[in-house]
Order: structure tokens, then sequence, then C-alpha cells
């Protein structure tokens, strides 16, 4: 098996998600929000793909141009799966704190959570915008609390 960058940063996520559920589950989550958690993170990954997707094609209909469809060169190729890996990674990151907001707050019923699960593919969707949306009321913040000392 070829180690690469790719294969490490899998590798310590993994390591940091198992560590991360036994630190929960020994705080006292119940099984019910661990999978919440876990479902909420791939949900956004999917949706963080899904816009992935749609920025990258176009969305409104196939390729209608001859020679349209051009291969990448192989850095190109790399720099795209960088920029979609740490886009599904943001997703990750967001719906995984989307879920931690209805830990322990639900009916612990399988309605309710696809009901969440599927407002992750929302979350993870939208992740790009609500990253920015935080970035600029945060400098806003910071540059309010400078202007009033």
């Amino acid at each position: 098996m070829l180690i690469n960058s790719f294969n490490l940063i899998l590798l310590a996520l993994i390591s940091a998600l198992a560590g991360m559920l036994m630190a929960l589950s020994a705080i006292g989550f119940t099984p019910f929000d661990t999978y919440l958690l876990i479902a909420c993170a791939i949900g956004s990954i999917a949706g963080s793909f899904a816009q992935a997707i749609s920025a990258t094609i176009r969305p409104d209909g196939p390729p209608n141009i001859e020679g349209i469809l051009k291969r990448a060169s192989p850095e190109l190729r790399q720099a795209r799966l960088a920029w979609l890996t740490m886009r599904c990674m943001l997703g990750a990151i967001l719906g995984f704190v989307f879920g931690l907001y209805f830990v322990g707050a639900l009916h612990q019923s399988a309605a309710v959570f696809a009901k969440i699960w599927a407002l992750s593919f929302v979350v993870g969707y939208a992740a790009p915008k609500i990253w920015q949306t935080k970035e600029r009321s945060l400098l806003a913040q910071f540059r309010q609390d400078a202007a009033d000392k």
C-alpha cells in the first residue's frame, strides 16, 4: 500500500474519531447520541460533496459542446482532490457541531433521527456560506471590541 499524505490524514481522522467516541461514552453520551453525531457528520459530508459537484459542473444540463470534457493535468487533479477533501472535512466538522446541538434533547425515535440527519445534509451543502457568515460576524465583533478600547 502506498502511504501518502491523503492516507495519513484519513488514518489520523479515523483515530481521532475512535478516541472521541470512547471519550463521549465515558462522559455519559448514549448510543443514540453517538449515532446521531456520526450520522450528522456523514450527512454533512454528503451535502458538501453535492455542493462541490454543483459548483464544479453546469447543473442545468449535460455538456453539449464538442471537446468540453478534457483531462486535467496530474497537478490539477491533485489540487482538486485536496480541495474536495478539505471541503468535505469542513462539512464534517460543521455536521458534527450541528449534531451536538441535539444531544440529549431529542426523543430517541427513528423519525426524529431521520429529520435531524436530513437537516445535516442541508448544513453540509451550505457549509461554505455558514463559515463565511460566522467569519464576518466574528471579525465585526473583534473590530467593535477594538474600537471600544
